[in-house]
């Protein structure tokens, strides 16, 4: 079976890889060529997603595919059979095939495909196998274990595989080494046993021979051994004797030459022979020193001294051959001793030999027995540590396997918590950009909405201002600044202008400089503000100059010669160029290499075109320049120079070695040199490249040769005319074609970023565990990829931050941006991408054949040249010939065919019928437009051939004289007209802004004057006077009298004298209000901004006739230049426009002549118009006064037109007659002999023309034909020139003058508006007052009538009248006061009459303040027992016992038998304010300031001024009844009462020791704290104290949080009491002794020996700290000291006595035991 499905698989159906019977299960295993097979079949549709790979992932994901497939197919299968063929069960996968086999033929025999088999299957069954499936996947996964456990498990049995084979070859050798030692040990057994056998043979037989014969051993002769010892001996020396005879001999000849001796000598024998012979030659040494010195001695001395010497050495010498000759005769003796001692010893060690041997054998077998049992046991305990190392090893084997998991695990672990963390971080960061975001877009609609506001604002101010009437203008304007970005109110003032202006002045300036543009564009393309009126459509803008463009354009050509643009650089015409962007993981890289593979097209990747350029580096690859390198030249390994792909290498190498990015421009020049290397053929796309702004702008540069920066400076600094242009000239170059046919965007968001992130995370993990071996490049890639997954969030910001300008460039700048959503699957994503990438290509082609088909027909439409139109002689052809060649777009030109019409405004008919008038005599002057005189026939040159009509210069068809200029003429006249055009344009924009100035000045100065006159009409009147007084006079009435008829008629005659007065004020009133319009009127603001705006506009005329001279010039000069003649001077005597006078009248003609600009006196207001006006008069004043002002301006108005229109008129005049003059100067060149007569219609300075002169004609040569044929078009050229300037400028003149004939009129308008609204206000005013007195005194006549009293004011204001009902003329009665207030007990408090009383008997008792205890307990039972304390005390007090007071008193009485009773009564005046260390010292403070004198007393009158802690004015309810009486204030009475209470009486008057009432209220509950709250009020500071007191420094408490309800809130101001406090002697004591240290009333000594204990203590201890004097020391010393901190644990005299419990404790008893024995019980 499985042979034939093997032959089936490979033959028919072929699958990708053959398949035998032996490796079938494992083929099939994966489901791969399952899913093969049934997709050869058409049945697996998704075969792409399924994977080769063996692990349990891919397994599972086959598996899960080919389930739906094979239940469609009708063959069993389900998760048991999935998992046998994936466990490689026999047989599974062959009766799987077969099945297929079967299912698979009868699909193939009903020709059925996939579609249609799953068509006909029922929904029911499909809906059930649908869920069947599902339920397979969970199952399946469920029963295929996860590729992570079955890589345990393969490590797992791979490692028990090894310990397996590693325990079986460890058994093997131990077998054979067990074998080898039986068999060496077997041997050795033999061998031993041969050995015993044959020393038992040899031992027996010497036993036998033992026993056999008898041993005699005879003694050896003793002397015979002896003597031959000696003899050997004897001989032996004599031997060395000689021997050293022969040394000495040696030595003594050696000494003769002078040589060193010998070093040694070597002699064989035993230690004591070399010692012997040593002696031996030292003596011989010593002899012939001896000797030799005796001999020089005799020689050389000869007295007594010397023999003795000599005689002491023979002794010397003897001596020691005697003690030598001893001691060789005892090492002898030794010798021959120990020679015999060895003897003996050997002799006796040879017979222990003989009889030990057998003792020997017998030890030796007992030791081999012992021997081999060590061996066995050894052996043993080798066996039991094998089997240990063995446990060891697979216990460690274990635990790595444990460890491994464990480490897998966590690293799992840490891996999900870093993708956490790092979506986490994404989030963060998303959050922060999504802000970012929104507070960007929130400020921009913060501003678009405030300048929306200010827009509503500015839009309602104006209208407030203008009556509703807002100039289209200012509209204009402010629309400007809102659409680009401005603000539209004032930010700050710019007249001064500081040198170094704000920001806000910066503003100003932008705002007046976009103003002054847009002004400046209308008015010279007569457009919104200065687009002419429709009666007047026929007045279009002026036509261009061309021939004074050419002209311009000519002479900056010569002075600023264009310079050469370098050529772009060259690329072949590729298929397609683009880039593929996004960020990381978005796809780039695999659409890349999808298109690479399905398009043919090359991928440029940065990061490998890097990798590359540093590896040819590397590689040392050598530049190949075959045309620049001789034949004949050596090339050496040093000299050959790198490629340039090696050299970017290089470059790219060193910075990365530094540590440093690459620059961009590398970057960019590796991209364009991977681009050369591209065939053109295939077309490239870059791979994430740019990256940034500054990339994509290098790389444009380099690909297309232009850049996008330098062409904007470029335009910047073009100079071109301003005020011409010259249509021949040439056009700019069209922008050349992007660098990138397309710029694709795979846009994915940052959530699937990370996600993908994750993914390939996994991926990687995958693989790593399918393959323990990985490749370099593989290695690399994981950490790079691991890199890059590192540096995640950096990219993901970087792209964020550069991506809005790469989106602008490529989508605004270059329309090439294609957006994709990179969110769908991998195969959709890189069709999608295939298809726009197919799309482009399309394009392009198209776009290419079409530009091939343009470029034919060009070339079709050019065979057929143009015939010219004109005739000309040779030397024009061939200088229209050079200008064409200079420029061939000269001969392009257009000229209007319509010159604008001139029409005018006026008011009426009248008006425009006298102006018409004037018009056409202006036409018929000889100077005007109309009325010149046309040019003789006889001037010009006879006509030389007869044809069509001659060309029009400035036409398209005029060929423009060309001829060479001298260099100065250039050079002059182009700075000329550069100042001329600056002068023309910023004379303008000045003018526009003063005339937007004046406009608002209009705005502000009649809104002004309205609301002066309406607040005017506003101002108080003195009616209201009049009314009271009548209003008081009439309730003062008597009441009998009401009734009475001659008592109402004299009322009502009152209220007419009332209406009379109130009519005159009225009246009064209107006639200071007309006065008041008249003085309006006649202030004369509006005549003389109606003069500056007159001014501003002739200003504006006199700045065309000054650019219609200066043209003049420039053209008279340029054509003069080409006729090589010297330039005429400039005439001094310029057409001037003479302006108004506004500041002074009267001028003498002196005056107006030596003025630069002439100046016309306006004339002086009409003698009828007075600025005075009596009051007096009535209405008819008023109409009279209208009258004249109304006529007034009229007369004003019509006298201003008519001084515009003769301005005009001059202005058209002059420009006429300077034309007229220029042309008859060229006329008349040839013949200038006679001056004709002036004009006395022109002015001085404009000439006349020249009467024509009859001349002979003179045969001219051919050269001089020419000539003159050229002059006389050089004169046509520039006569037209002329023509055309003056036809622009009279028409800019025209239309001056309808605006400033409109704007004045416009200004007369809203005056007389303004003016009219102030007379209609004014009588509306009027009017009213008239009616709110007709109100007042029907009112007043009604009160009459009925004989009431008028109870409410009346009120008169201005125009209302009307009676106020808040104020009452007859007052209300007195309310009834409340009783005086009562204090009434609550609980056990005492009142302050209570606590008065007290005071006053204790201070009869005891005026010092202390008493005993016992006089204090038999005071409060005397006020208990005997009924004196029934108002004296709460009740409360009067239940309590003798116990109870005895427990009172003993809380009073610390340290003595006396009691303070004004510590007492402190206590018991509770509740009131306990006050905290800061309010004390605050109160302190305060007492001080007051106290000028230091003296510690303060008086009443200081003490209410500077008060305590609490203030006494509560928030006390008033109640409404008047019967109740007023709540009482009890901390009020309080404040009082503290001050009667430690105030001294004895003064007069009484004065209060503030310290001391103060150290009474430090007291607290807790006695240390109170220790430190009396000290910080005795030095004035702030003193700490800490919680933990073990420590010797200063402690400090905070107040208690239950008597301040927490901490206090005047922390903020500690630090202005805190300071290095310092405490004197006399300080301390009045601490530590302010209630026992006065003189007592009872026992005064009783504390004596107390105090003075204290002195003694705090002198020694002021002198311990160093105060030797007793000076003042620093607190926090003090506090340091033991006795000190004693001291203050142990005081108790600063706690606060708490007699709550007291007094609650005998109220329970009371209420418990109702018998309980009370004070009253008991019999004193």
């Amino acid at each position: 079976m499985s042979d034939i499905l093997c032959e089936w698989l490979n033959r028919e159906v072929t699958l990708s890889r053959p398949v035998d019977p032996n490796t079938l299960p494992k083929e099939f295993s994966t489901g791969y060529l399952i899913g093969e097979l049934l997709h050869k079949y058409e049945l697996q549709d998704d075969f792409n997603q399924f994977s080769q790979s063996r692990v349990a992932n891919a397994k599972l994901n086959n598996f899960s595919r080919l389930e739906p497939t094979l239940q469609l197919l009708g063959v069993q299968f389900d998760q048991n059979v999935a998992q046998s063929i994936m466990t490689e069960q026999p047989g599974a996968a062959t009766k799987l095939l077969y099945q297929m086999y079967i299912a698979l033929e009868k699909k193939k025999k009903a020709g059925l495909t996939g579609v249609a088999m799953e068509t006909m299957r029922p929904a029911a069954p499909a809906k059930l196998k649908y869920i069947e499936s599902t339920l397979y996947r969970e199952r399946l996964k469920n029963l295929t274990p996860r590729q992570t456990d079955l890589r345990l498990q393969q490590v797992s049995e791979h490692f028990e595989m090894k310990s397996k084979n590693m325990e079986a070859k460890i058994t093997r050798v131990h077998i054979v080494e067990q074998q080898k030692v039986q068999k060496l040990q077997e041997e050795q057994r033999v061998q031993d046993l041969e050995k015993q056998r044959m020393s038992r043979r040899r031992q027996n037989e010497i036993m036998a021979r033992i026993q056999a014969a008898i041993i005699q051993i005879p003694k050896p002769p003793p002397n015979r051994t002896l003597k031959a010892i000696e003899a050997r001996k004897i001989l032996k020396k004599k031997k060395e004797a000689e021997d050293m005879h022969k040394e000495i001999k040696k030595f003594e000849k050696f000494m003769r030459k002078g040589s060193p001796a010998p070093s040694s000598s070597q002699v064989s024998g035993s230690n004591i022979q070399e010692s012997l012979k040593t002696q031996d030659l030292d003596s011989a040494a010593q002899d012939i020193s001896e000797q030799t010195t005796t001999e020089l001695l005799n020689t050389y001395s000869e007295d007594e001294y010397i023999r003795k010497i000599q005689k002491r050495l023979e002794e010397d010498t003897f001596a020691r051959e005697q003690r030598e000759k001893r001691r060789r005769k005892m090492l002898m003796e030794q010798l021959i001793a120990h020679e015999a001692q060895e003897e003996a010893y050997r002799e006796e060690q040879l017979i222990n030999r003989l009889m030990r041997q057998s003792q020997q054998e017998r030890r030796i077998a007992v030791q081999l027995m012992h021997v081999r049992h060590e061996k066995e046991v050894l052996w043993q305990n080798r066996i039991f540590r094998e089997k240990q190392y063995e446990e060891r090893r697979l216990k460690e084997f274990q635990e790595a396997l444990d460890r491994e998991a464990a480490l897998a695990k966590q690293e799992k672990i840490d891996y999900e918590e870093q993708i956490l963390k790092e979506k986490e971080l994404h989030r963060k960061i998303a959050a922060e950009i999504v802000e970012a975001r929104y507070k960007k877009h929130y400020s921009m609609c913060r501003e678009v909405i405030n300048q929306i506001i200010d827009l509503s604002t500015k839009t309602g101010e104006y209208r407030l201002l203008t009556n509703n009437q807002i100039p289209i203008k200012l509209m204009r304007d402010w629309k400007e600044f809102f659409f680009n970005g401005k603000p539209l109110y004032a930010q700050a003032l710019i007249e001064p202008l500081p040198t170094e202006p704000t920001a806000e002045q910066l503003v100003e300036l932008d705002k007046m400089k976009l103003l002054d543009e847009k002004d400046y564009d209308e008015y010279k393309s007569m457009t919104g503000e200065w687009h002419p009126p429709k009666e007047n459509s026929g007045n279009k803008p002026p036509p261009n100059n061309n021939i004074l463009g050419y002209v311009v354009r000519r002479l900056m050509a010569i002075v600023y010669p264009p310079k050469a643009e370098p050529p772009p650089p060259v690329f072949p015409s590729f298929r397609i160029k683009g880039c593929i962007l996004g960020k990381l993981f978005s796809g780039k890289t695999t659409c890349a290499k999808f298109l690479k593979e399905g398009c043919n097209i090359q991928i440029l990747s940065i990061d490998t075109l890097v990798e590359e350029a540093i590896k040819t580096f590397h590689e040392n690859e050598i530049k190949i320049e075959t045309n620049l390198i001789p034949q004949e030249a050596e090339v050496s390994v040093k000299q050959n120079e790198l490629s340039v792909h090696a050299q970017l290498g290089a470059a790219s190498e060193k910075f990365l070695k530094k540590g440093k990015n690459i620059p961009d421009e590398l970057l960019v020049n590796i991209m364009v040199e991977a681009v050369k290397q591209t065939p053109q053929k295939r077309g490239w796309i870059m791979d994430g490249f740019p990256m940034t702004i500054n990339q994509a702008k290098l790389l444009e540069k380099a690909l297309t040769g232009s850049d996008p920066d330098e062409a904007q400076v470029k335009d910047e600094r073009s100079r071109k005319p301003l005020l011409v242009t010259d249509p021949t000239a040439p056009k700019d170059p069209p922008l050349p074609l992007p660098a990138f046919d397309f710029a694709l965007l795979l846009d994915v968001s940052d959530i699937t970023v990370l996600k993908r992130m994750a993914d390939s995370k996994k991926s990687t993990q995958d693989q790593q565990e399918d393959s323990d071996q990985a490749s370099d490049a593989e290695l690399k890639e994981r950490e790079k990829i691991d890199l890059i997954r590192d540096q995640m969030q950096y990219r993901i910001a970087g792209f964020r931050e550069s991506w809005p300008k790469l989106e602008k460039w490529f989508s605004v700048q270059q329309n090439i941006l294609v957006k994709v959503n990179a969110e769908i699957e991998e195969n959709l994503l890189c069709r999608s991408v295939k298809e726009i990438i197919l799309e482009e290509i399309f394009k392009k082609q198209n776009k290419r054949e079409q530009l091939e088909k343009r470029e034919a027909e060009k070339k079709q439409g050019t065979r057929t040249p143009l015939q010219p139109t004109e005739t000309l002689t040779d030397k024009n052809k061939e200088t229209e010939r050079i200008s064409q060649d200079k420029d061939p777009a000269l001969t392009k030109s257009k000229v209007p065919k319509e010159l604008p019409k001139k029409s005018d405004s006026f008011k009426d008919k009248k008006r425009k019928k006298d102006e018409a008038a004037k018009g056409k005599d202006a036409a018929n002057k000889p100077g005007s437009a109309r009325g010149k005189s046309p040019v003789p026939p006889e001037d010009l040159p006879p006509s030389t051939a007869v044809g069509p009509p001659p060309t029009k210069p400035g036409s398209d068809k005029w060929v423009y004289i060309d001829e060479p200029l001298p260099k100065e003429i250039p050079e002059f006249l182009v700075p000329y007209w550069e100042m001329v055009e600056n002068n023309y344009v910023n004379t303008i924009k000045t003018i526009l802004r003063h005339l937007r100035d004046e406009r608002h000045s209009l705005i502000y100065y009649l809104a002004d004057i309205r609301n002066n006159f309406l607040n005017y009409l506003k101002r108080p009147d003195h009616k209201q006077a009049f009314v009271s007084q009548w209003q008081a006079d009439f309730n003062s009435t008597a009441d009998d009298l009401w009734e009475d008829e001659e008592t109402k008629a004299e009322l009502h005659q009152r209220v007419t004298d009332l209406r009379d007065r109130l009519w005159d004020i009225c009246d009064n009133r209107r006639e200071e209000a007309e006065q008041e319009r008249a003085d309006f009127m006649n202030d004369g603001w509006l005549p003389d901004h109606m003069g500056t705006v007159m001014n501003h506009f002739l200003s504006l005329m006199q700045v065309e006739v000054d650019r219609f001279q200066d043209t003049k010039r420039l053209l008279h000069d340029y054509y003069r230049g080409m006729e090589g003649k010297i330039p005429t001077e400039a005439s001094q005597e310029f057409t001037r426009i003479p302006l108004l006078d506004i500041v002074n009248v009267e001028q003498s003609g002196d005056q107006n002549k030596s003025r630069r600009i002439p100046v016309i006196p306006r004339r002086a207001p009409s003698p009828e118009i007075n600025t005075t006006k009596p009051k007096s008069k009535g209405t008819q004043l008023k109409s009279s006064k209208d009258e004249n002002s109304s006529e007034n301006v009229a007369f004003s108005f019509g006298m201003d037109e008519k001084f515009i229109i003769d301005t005009w008129q001059t202005a058209v005049l002059a420009i006429s007659n300077m034309a007229t003059g220029g042309k008859a100067a060229g006329k008349d060149a040839k013949d200038t002999r006679k001056q004709p007569p002036k004009s006395p219609t022109k002015k001085k300075g404009a000439p006349s023309p020249a009467p024509v002169v009859e001349a002979t004609p003179v045969p001219l040569t051919p050269e001089e034909l020419k000539k003159q044929e050229l002059q006389h078009k050089m004169r046509r050229e520039y006569f037209r020139a002329l023509e055309l300037e003056e036809e622009a400028a009279k028409s800019r003149l025209e239309l001056i003058k309808i605006k400033a004939i409109a704007f004045v009129e416009e200004l007369v308008r809203k005056a007389e508006e303004t003016y009219k609204d102030m007379e209609k206000w004014l009588g509306a005013r009027f009017l009213a007052e008239m009616s709110s007195v007709e109100k007042l005194t029907e009112v007043a006549r009604h009160h009459i009538e009925s004989s009431t009293k008028i109870q409410f004011e009346m009120v008169l204001e201005e125009t209302d009248f009307f009676i106020s009902s808040e104020v009452k003329v007859i007052p209300d009665p007195v309310p009834q006061p409340h009783p005086p207030p009562a204090e009434t007990s609550a609980n056990s408090a005492l009142t302050t009459s209570q606590l008065s009383m007290l005071h006053k008997q204790f201070l009869q008792l005891a005026p010092k303040g202390l008493i005993p205890s016992k006089t204090f307990l038999d005071i409060f039972l005397d006020l208990i027992t005997l009924n004196l304390g029934t108002n004296n005390l709460p009740d409360v007090w009067l239940r309590l016992t003798v116990s109870d007071l005895q427990k009172l008193a003993s809380t009073l009485t610390v340290n003595s038998e006396l009691i303070d009773w004004r510590r007492f009564l402190l206590a018991a005046s509770q509740p009131w304010p306990i006050p905290t260390v800061i309010q004390l010292l605050k109160t302190l403070h305060g007492f001080k300031a007051v106290d000028e004198a230091a003296s510690g007393f303060v008086t009443h009158e200081y003490y209410n001024q500077v008060g305590l802690w609490f203030k006494g004015s509560e928030d006390l309810k008033i109640p409404e009844s008047p019967t109740e009486p007023l709540p009482f204030n009890r901390l009020e009475h309080l404040i009082t009462f503290f001050f009667t209470l430690f105030a001294d009486d004895r003064m007069d008057p009484p004065q209060l020791d503030y310290i001391k009432m103060l150290l009474y209220f430090a007291s607290h509950p807790d006695a240390v704290e109170g220790v430190y709250r009396a000290l910080s009020i005795a030095t004035g500071t702030y003193i700490h104290r800490k919680k933990e007191i073990s420590s010797p420094c200063m402690s400090v408490s905070n107040i208690d949080k239950q008597m301040n309800g927490g901490p206090s809130g005047e922390e903020g101001e500690l630090p202005n009491y805190t300071d290095e406090g310092r405490i004197s002697m006399a300080t301390l004591l009045r601490v530590f002794q302010h209630e026992g240290s006065k003189d007592e009333d009872n026992n005064r000594f009783s504390d004596l020996q107390k105090e003075s204990s204290y002195n003694k203590n705090f002198i020694k201890i002021f002198k311990e700290l160093g105060s030797e004097d007793l000076k003042p020391i620093p607190i926090t010393l003090l506090l340091k000291h033991p006795f000190i901190q004693d001291l203050i644990k142990t005081y108790q005299e600063y706690t606060l006595p708490n007699f709550k419990l007291i007094l609650q404790r005998a109220e329970q008893m009371q209420s418990t035991d109702g018998e309980t024995t009370t004070s009253k019980d008991i019999k004193i």
